[in-house]
This record gives structure tokens, sequence and C-alpha cells, in this order.
């Protein structure tokens, strides 16, 4: 889980550009008694004070920010870490003018509450060279909204750069000469426009895009669309909610120290949908309309033929036309960068990647970031995202790109309850991507499984803080996810499902875990597998063994596999395992294959080689010492079981207690579907790789 050791002499090292400290405004944003009172300028004192923001400071005051009624300014007023995005006077006056209010005091309160927390983001600083690089700032802003950025260059007649901003969700640029203000709470920069964000729902706003045209027809008739459009907000979840409650800034014992917890605040609905333009359909694939995209999903899928009078025959999830769309959306929606993670990746050896349920939860998707060199090639384009790529082992499938924005400057991409992005090509859960990108080892972080992270922006990305999780302002927050939160998992009344957020020096891939833990010391979690091409698999449990751990049963489809699985690395466990230092070690190449099948027999494999656990001294990662999995003896992979699985069944794991005395607990960090073509091969050259 943790890798043990002290840091606390680092918060001495002074100020962070990515220091978080994250608000909870379902308990009200910041409490009375976190108050405090710096003799410096506040972030408050700074918009009164300068006449150039006395509009939108006023905006800002007339705004509330919590169910207490305390209005923004008085937020910025206290202890905290914000980033503001200030339009000046200027900007507001043309906001004004063209929304025909007479003055600042005519914007309805909703408005101006609506434009404060656009132009504000609570609980991170973000100065200029945080922004370079990246197509959004990765934390949501106050209304919690992604707000996009585009680097923009003013060139002179020799094509030389001689100015550079960034474009902020389209609208409005940051004055560069007037950016970077520090302030004791945060930093100020100031923008020339009042930022826009769309009200409208992701097929709404894709419907201003007149380049897709296709495929937002497409989602309307098979009644995607809708299905999209009437999904935005769960009203009922109530984060305090007697059962809950008592944990919401709790401490939780999580395997080796008492952490801070939450309920989650929200349960938001978002989408991604993956638009592959009317030219490219037309060009690549002789699509012009509707009959002739059913005709190619029909060849991918099989079905009925298509009958444009029934209406009703598009709307059935069975239907070959309604499978191909479903493939092209996710039931989840994030920025570009945030679709892999790279923390504890050796990204130079291995691309980050992630497989998520489609929109059609029995159609996969294979997300990955090309960055290692003896991948790229041709036009290839490292640092950007690709669907459905070969390993360029097995299958040499480049994949499907995505590009980071719209090529229409004037239109937005994040819409009230997602993104889209538009694509080089229609994805397809086809024979040949099954039988090729899917002939791999597929390692899918548990976060992956479960779409409610993304959507309520739950996944901690700050994971090279250096507050501790056992302080209740850790940007990594703690969540209890309670029985109906996560569509797709189901938890015992007494039991405990803990996510913790990502640390750097975490024993665990990607820094962020999950545990199942009891106050009775019973437990019992069920949840569905990603869906993979029928076959027979290997199902690999990857964790971190600790003395702190318990033991568990698991099962798939309700059946027990295996003896009770025991994670606690007490007694003789490393000789038991047959565990040995993969890289750290005077063995000959044979030695090493011959004692890796020893272990395999033992249904044991080591940590992945390409990820890694950080001691570090500095937040970008300089100055590190890395601590390869593959060399430690608790971060390992066990075979859980050997399983046939049918990609038309919604395969299920089952965790239950069956020692869990105390505070001892299960835990489970990723999983591993690894086909019998790659897991059932001996021989250089031609086994499955350490990485």
């Amino acid at each position: 889980m943790k890798l043990v050791k002290s840091f606390y002499t680092w918060l001495a090292v002074g100020f962070l550009g990515v220091f978080a400290l994250t608000t909870q405004s379902c308990r009200d944003d910041m409490s009375e008694e976190n108050y405090y009172t710096f003799t410096g300028e506040m972030m408050s004192d700074f918009l009164q004070s300068h006449e150039d923001y006395s509009k939108f400071a006023e905006i800002v005051k007339r705004s509330t920010a919590s169910k207490r009624g305390i209005n923004i300014m008085d937020l910025i007023s206290c202890y905290g870490q914000f980033t503001c995005f200030a339009p000046d006077n200027k900007a507001v006056d043309e906001f004004l003018k063209e929304n025909g209010y007479p003055s600042v005091k005519d914007i309805p309160v909703d408005v101006c509450d609506t434009i404060a927390r656009t132009h504000l983001i609570n609980g991170v600083v973000y100065n200029t060279a945080d922004l370079t690089g990246l197509s959004a700032i990765a934390k949501v802003n106050m209304n919690e909204r992604y707000l996009t950025i585009e680097e923009r260059f003013q060139m002179n007649e020799d094509g030389d750069t001689i100015d550079a901003t960034y474009c902020l969700n389209r609208s409005g640029e940051i004055v560069m000469a007037l950016s970077n203000d520090s302030v004791e709470n945060g930093i100020v920069h100031t923008v020339n426009k009042v930022l826009s964000s769309s009200n409208q729902t992701l097929p709404d706003l894709m419907l201003e895009n007149p380049d897709i045209k296709i495929i937002n027809e497409a989602l309307s008739k098979t009644g995607i669309a809708n299905k999209m459009a009437n999904k935005i907000k769960d009203d009922t979840w109530d984060c305090k909610d007697a059962k809950w409650e008592i944990y919401n800034g709790k401490k939780i014992y999580s395997g080796a120290q008492w952490d801070y917890s939450t309920v989650p605040d929200t349960r938001n609905f978002k989408f991604t949908v993956f638009a592959c333009p009317d030219s490219i359909l037309r060009d690549k694939y002789g699509i012009t309309d509707i009959p002739s995209l059913y005709a190619y999903a029909q060849s991918i899928y099989g079905g009925e033929d298509y009958n444009e009078n029934d209406e009703d025959q598009l709307k059935d999830p069975s239907n070959p036309l309604y499978r191909l769309v479903a493939y092209q959306c996710l039931p989840f929606s994030t920025t570009y960068e945030k679709f892999t993670r790279i923390t504890s990746t050796e990204t130079t050896v291995l691309n980050p990647c992630e497989w998520y349920a489609s929109f059609d939860s029995l159609q996969t998707i294979k997300i990955e970031r090309l960055t290692v060199s003896r991948y790229i090639t041709g036009d290839d384009k490292r640092n950007d995202l690709y669907i459905n790529r070969g390993d360029m082992v097995r299958c040499k499938d480049k994949g499907i790109h995505v590009d980071r924005t719209l090529n229409d400057p004037n239109l937005l991409q994040e819409a009230l309850n997602g993104f889209y992005y538009t694509v080089d090509g229609l994805l397809a859960y086809s024979e040949e991507v099954k039988q090729g990108v899917f002939n791999t080892r597929i390692r899918f972080d548990m976060i992956d499984m479960f779409p409610e992270f993304m959507s309520n922006n739950l996944r901690n990305e700050t994971p090279w803080d250096l507050t501790s999780c056992e302080s209740p302002d850790a940007p990594a927050r703690n969540y209890i996810l309670p029985n109906g939160y996560l569509e797709n998992v189901k938890v015992n009344s007494d039991g405990i499902f803990l996510y913790q957020g990502a640390r750097s020096w975490y024993w665990s891939y990607q820094g962020d875990e999950f545990n199942l833990c009891s106050d009775n010391g019973s437990y019992d979690c069920t949840f569905q597998l990603p869906s993979v091409p029928t076959g027979t698999y290997q199902i690999r449990l990857g964790f971190c063994a600790m003395d702190s751990r318990g033991i568990c049963q698991f099962y798939l489809d309700g059946e027990p596999k295996g003896i009770p699985f025991d994670m606690r690395s007490t007694g003789n466990f490393i000789d038991r395992t047959g565990f040995f230092e993969l890289t750290n070690n005077n063995f000959t190449k044979d030695e090493i294959e011959a004692k890796k099948k020893e272990m395999h027999n033992l249904n044991w494999y080591h940590g992945p080689r390409g990820i890694f656990t950080t001691e570090y001294g500095k937040k970008d990662g300089t100055n590190c010492n890395k601590s390869l999995f593959c060399n430690q003896s608790g971060t390992r992979r066990y075979v859980l079981c050997t399983a046939n699985l049918d990609e038309n069944v919604k395969h299920t794991i089952r965790i239950k207690s069956v020692w869990a005395v105390g505070t001892a607990l299960a835990m489970f960090d990723y999983f591993e579907i690894v086909p019998k073509s790659v897991y059932g091969v001996e021989g250089e050259g031609k086994a499955e790789d350490d990485y």
C-alpha cells in the first residue's frame, strides 16, 4: 500500500506550484474554524484594491459560495489556495454590452455566481508555466467545469514568435504582462474577456459542429443522444446521509496508518464522444449517410437489415448501428491528459494505457498515450492519445488518433455533461481488433472500472504533493463509496469500500488503491469485470502484501476460486512465494528464467518492471530514488484463477472476508486479464514481457 517513511520534514521546503488544499463543498466549502488572517494581501484585498478589477470584484461580492450563504469574496479572504483568472473592467463592460445589462448590479445573482465560480479554482495554485502543454487545467473550477487551454503565438514576418499567451475556454486570453500576481492565498491572472462555458448538454453542443453531421444524426436515431441529455446529476444523492456522515472527516485505518476519509460530495453523470468527421467517414469508409453507416455497422456486428420505417429498430441495444455508435462513447468524461495516468509509470519503456468500458459495457476500449520512442514511427505523435492501438509486438495496428482540440476555434468542446473529441477513424469492436489489439496482457487500474470517479473528479491529480494523508486538508482525499454510489458495485451493510487518493510513494500502481474493511470484521463486495473477447484467460490481482492485511475468498461469477487468499506478508512469505529481485541480482539469464518459471508455478508473478515507487527530492520527480515493483517482495501479482470468459456475459468478481480481525483489510490495486496466447507461451522472444 504505502512506502512508510518520514516526509514531514519536506513540508518546510516551501511553496510548490501545485500545492493543493481540497475544498469540501458538501461540508460548506470551508468551516469558520479554518479561517486564518494573514498579514499580507489576500486575493479578496487584491481584487478590491485594484481599480482595474472593481467590476469583477463587485460580481464576486454578489455571488454565494455555500449553503450557509458565505459569498465567494468572503471565501477568498480566508486561508486556502486559489487560482483566479480575473477579467478586467474592459472585459466586464464588453460582457455587459453583449448581454444587455446596464451595469453589474443588474446582473442576476445566479449569473454572478456562475461567473465568479467559472473564474476561480479552489485548492490549487497554477502559474502560467504550469499551463504549458496542457489541453485543459487538471482541476475543475468552482463551477465544477474544466477550463480548456490553447497556447496562441504571434509571429513576425520571418515566422519567429514575438509573443505568446494562453486562451481559456476559447473565449478569454491571459494578459501575460498582468499574470502571476501572487497573493497570500493564491495567484491572480488577468484575462481580457469574461470566460464562457456551455450550459448545453453534450449532444446539443455537438450539433453546433457542421463537420460531424452523420455522427450527430446517428446519436439521435439510436436514442443515445437522448440518454445522455437526460442524465446529468443524481439529485437524490446526499453525502450527509446518516449512515455515511459518521465517516466524513473521520480517520480509517488503511493498512499502515490512520487516514482521513470522506463521502463524495456529488454524484454527477458525464459522457465522452469520439466523433469521426464526415469527411473521414466519406474518404476512408465510403460512408455518406445513415444507411451506409448502418451497412458498415452490420459488417462488424451482423444483425438484421436496416428498415428506415422502423424508428425503434435503431434504439435496440443489440442493433448493429446502436452497438457501433455506443462504441464511439464512454460513460464518463475527462480532459485529454487525464485519460491516462503517468504516476509511477516509467514512460520511456511503457506507454501509459487504460482500458475502459464503453457506453455499451460489453465492448471495451483501450486508450494509450504514446511515449515510448521505439513504438513511434511515421506520422505518430508523441504524447498524443490513440485508441485500440496494438502492442506493436503481436499486433501492429496503429489505432485511431484522438485530436487534442477542435479545428474550429469558435467551437467549445466541453458541455454541461461531457466532452467530445474528433478522431481520424471509426472505432469498431471487430474481430480484427479483438484478435489483434486484445491479444495482449490487459492491465487495468481498479479506478478504470468505475466511471463515477472521472465524472465527479474524485481521481487525485497531484501525486507529488507533500501533504500527509493523515491531514484533513490533504489534496489526495480518501473516499468511502456507499452502496449505490458506484453503479456496478455492491457492498454488504457492514463493509466499507475505501478509495485512497494517489501518492507517488505508495506501493500502488498509479499511486492509488482500493481497500475493503469493516467495523466488525466482515466485508463482502461484488463488482463487474471489464469485458474481453471470448477465450481462456488468467485473472491476476496486483496488490501490496503487508502484515496488516487479512484473508479473503475470491469468486468469479459467484463461484469460489482457489483457497482463501492470504494477503499478509508474515512468516516466510518470500520463500513460500519464490520471490527474488528481478533486476538487482547476479543470476544468469537462464537462471532468471528458471526462477521466474518456479514462481509462476506457485501462481505468483513479479510486480511490473515498468512501474515504480518513488522517494523524491522535487515535485517534478527529479533527484528521484525509484524502486521498481519487480524488485519489491510486496508489490506483486497473484493468479486468482484461469477461466473461460464470454464476451457476451457481464462477469463479476466477489471478494468476501474470511479473516478480518481488528483493522485487517483486503487491498486490491489493479487486475490483469491475460489471454492464453500470452501467458501460455514460453521461450525467448515469445513469452510475456516483464513490463
